[in-house]
Order: structure tokens, then C-alpha cells, then sequence
């Protein structure tokens, strides 16, 4: 196999920031005029799941049509905007144009990402596999009971096809794309199912799983364990990553609650950053420099074409930046520069959204950090 070959010499690579350096930059600099690299569309705000840790409890009736939709990706191209994700917000897949929708991405250039419930993969199989770079399945549980139990719906087997179809399609056309995983959120009560988790991955002969705690308080929810119980889940993930011989990927998210990482006992034993710029007793380099500067990286449309400058934030309304109206001329642009977007940002910068933040951006922020440093010794290879 010569470097490439994989996908985590790619797709997986830390280095691929690397083409995002001048925007980083400009970021470090102070500027307010950096568009988003990826923008989050949700076509629907309405779900045919109730997940128990749902990171979008805030569901609607709401949906984008397809004239909106246009408009806003011929817009967004023009501004330079590189990924597409349908994501959040509800369950994308649910749109009845959806397929249409993917297809007009592709045709603007966009590179397409799709988290999806699963539940219409084997509908939607076709289309997936021919256009979307990446589809991540939040399947969390991976038996029938343990995901009606985690989901409120009975589809666990119509999923599971639904993956195979997708990964069959896409290599019958020979495709490198899209890369295909599961998702597991997993707390201490389904720390004996993590290997069932992997056998399922196996089964359906997917790219990677990958594990993580559930959000609690930082979506809304009553949390279901201590922190050492999320101490010993954490472990139990490494541990199974570690075991594991077979030629699928695992992957952990070292993702760590506020409540837990103010144990600093508990996080620095425990820290897979321990060393490293952030680990501080604090979840990431946002605790220890008190502000998120990255946030213009990201922007999200919502299905009643609301803007909002993060994941984390969509649906609230005090951190909306506004409403996109081509009717009434109020373009993604007008809104993204408008008073109020200037308004929220400045509070996102203050990090003063640190009771929803799961932490997306970290990674992104620590490079920013890093350049406004005085950079000591980076004259040096």
C-alpha cells in the first residue's frame, strides 16, 4: 500500500487544516471578514427519532425548499465556502427533495457531508454513494433493544441494511467516497456493549466506529453517570481500540464534560492531551484563553433559514445572527455582516456560549492561539 492509499493518510490526516492556513491567519489577526469554510444546512427541523441525548432537542415543522436552497449554494459558493453538511437541526434524509438537494451541492462544487439516523439510508443508498464525500450514522446503540431504548424507534435492522446497501453501492462504483462510519454514544450503562459496537461495524463493513461519552448539561440533559463513571467509559473505549486487530477503524472522541473536567485529578490521570497547550484542568484551550476565535470557520442554516455561527448554538434564539430572506434581499452576506452577527460573534469570541460548547473547534482555535503568539523558536525546523 503506498501512501494515499488509506483514508487516514487523507481524509483522516490532522494536516488536512493545512489549506485553511489563510483564513487561521486571518483569524489571528483580528479580522471580522472571513467567511465560513463549512456551512451546516438543515433541511428539515422535524425527526422521526427521539434520541435520548439529542444534540438538537429543539425540533420543528420547518423545511427549506428548493428554491432557497439554490439561491443559497450559488451564494455560498461565490463567497468561497468549500464543504457542505447536512447535519443537524432534524433529519435531513427526511426531505423529500433531498437526493436533489445533495445532487446541487455536487453540481456547485461543494464537497457534501451527510450525519444522518440511518433511518432512510436504504432509500437513499444510491444517491449517497454516487455524491457524498462522507455519511457518519449516529446509530448509538448497536443492538435492537439498546437502540430503540437510546433512539424511541424500532428501525435498528432497516438501518443496518440501509449501511450495507450504502457501502455495497459505493464500491460497486468504485469510489473512494463516500467514507462511511458509525457513531456510538455510549455512557457507563453500555460500557458491555462497546465490542457489540465493533462486531456491528464489522458486520456492515463500514470505514470506522467511533466512540464517545454522551452531551448532557451542555445539551439540556440530566447526565446518567459521575465522572469516574465517565472515567472508567473513556478507558473502556481506549481499551477496546487497543484489543481490536482488525483492519476497520476506531475512533475515540476524547470529548470531556465541564462537571468532569473540573475534577483535575480525575482529567489530568486520564487526558489524552495531558502535556499538551490545553491541559489545564480544562476541556479545551477555550477554559484556559476564555475565548473562541475560530467560530467564523463554521456557519449553520437552519430549516426556517435562520443563521447561526455554531453547531452548538443552532435553534437559541439570543445567538441567532439573523434570517436569510432573498425575497426581501437579505442575502447569506447582508446577514453574515449585518450589526447582529457582529453583536453574537463578539459574545462567541468572550466565549460566553461556554455552557452549550462541546467543543468543536478546539483544535482550530489552539492553531489560532499559536499565531498570535510571539512564536517563540519557529524559526527553527
Amino acid at each position: 500500500m503506498k501512501f494515499g492509499d488509506s483514508i487516514f493518510d487523507i481524509e483522516f490526516s490532522p494536516h488536512k487544516i493545512m489549506p485553511l492556513y489563510p483564513k487561521l491567519s486571518a483569524l489571528a489577526s483580528g479580522s471580522d471578514d472571513v467567511y465560513p469554510s463549512t456551512v451546516e444546512v438543515d433541511l428539515v427541523s422535524y425527526c422521526n427519532h427521539n434520541c435520548k441525548w439529542c444534540v438538537d432537542p429543539a425540533h420543528g415543522r420547518s423545511r427549506l425548499e428548493m428554491g432557497f436552497v439554490g439561491k443559497l449554494f450559488e451564494e455560498l459558493r461565490f463567497l468561497q465556502v468549500a464543504g457542505i453538511v447536512f447535519k443537524g437541526g432534524g433529519e435531513s434524509t427526511l426531505h423529500p427533495r433531498f437526493e436533489d438537494a445533495l445532487e446541487l451541492a455536487r453540481q456547485q462544487g461543494f464537497e457534501a457531508g451527510v450525519v444522518t439516523n440511518g433511518s432512510m439510508l436504504h432509500r437513499r443508498a444510491g444517491a449517497l454513494a454516487s455524491l457524498a464525500s462522507y455519511v457518519r450514522v449516529s446509530i448509538d446503540g448497536p443492538t435492537p433493544e439498546s437502540h430503540a431504548a437510546l433512539h424511541g424507534s424500532d428501525d435498528f435492522e432497516t438501518i443496518v441494511e440501509g449501511v450495507v446497501k450504502l457501502v455495497q453501492e459505493r464500491n460497486r462504483l468504485k469510489r473512494r467516497h463516500p467514507v462511511v462510519g458509525l457513531s456510538f454514544a455510549m455512557d457507563f450503562h453500555a460500557m458491555d456493549l462497546v465490542e457489540t459496537a465493533v462486531e456491528l461495524g464489522e458486520r456492515v463493513a463500514c470505514d470506522y466506529v467511533l466512540f464517545r461519552p454522551p452531551f448532557f448539561e451542555e445539551v439540556g440533559a440530566e447526565p446518567t453517570m459521575t465522572p469516574m463513571e465517565a472515567l472508567q467509559v473513556r478507558r473502556r473505549f481506549m481499551d477496546v481500540r487497543s484489543a481490536y486487530k482488525g483492519d476497520m477503524k476506531i475512533l475515540v472522541d476524547h470529548w470531556i464534560s465541564d462537571r468532569d473536567a473540573e475534577l483535575s485529578e480525575i482529567f489530568q490521570a486520564d487526558s489524552p492531551r495531558r502535556g499538551s497547550f490545553v491541559a489545564r484542568n480544562a476541556n479545551g484551550i477555550e477554559h484556559v484563553t476564555g475565548r473562541c476565535l475560530a467560530s467564523p470557520l463554521l456557519a449553520v442554516v437552519t430549516g426556517d433559514q435562520s443563521l447561526y455561527g455554531c453547531c452548538n448554538l443552532r435553534s437559541l434564539p439570543e445567538w441567532k445572527f439573523g434570517r436569510i430572506d432573498y425575497d426581501e434581499g437579505l442575502t447569506f452576506e447582508k446577514v453574515y455582516m449585518g450589526k447582529r452577527r457582529k453583536m453574537v460573534l463578539e459574545k462567541m469570541r468572550r466565549f460566553a456560549c461556554r455552557r452549550y460548547c462541546t467543543h468543536p473547534l478546539s483544535r482550530y482555535n489552539e492553531i489560532i492561539e499559536y499565531l498570535k503568539s510571539p512564536r517563540h523558536h519557529g524559526s527553527f525546523v
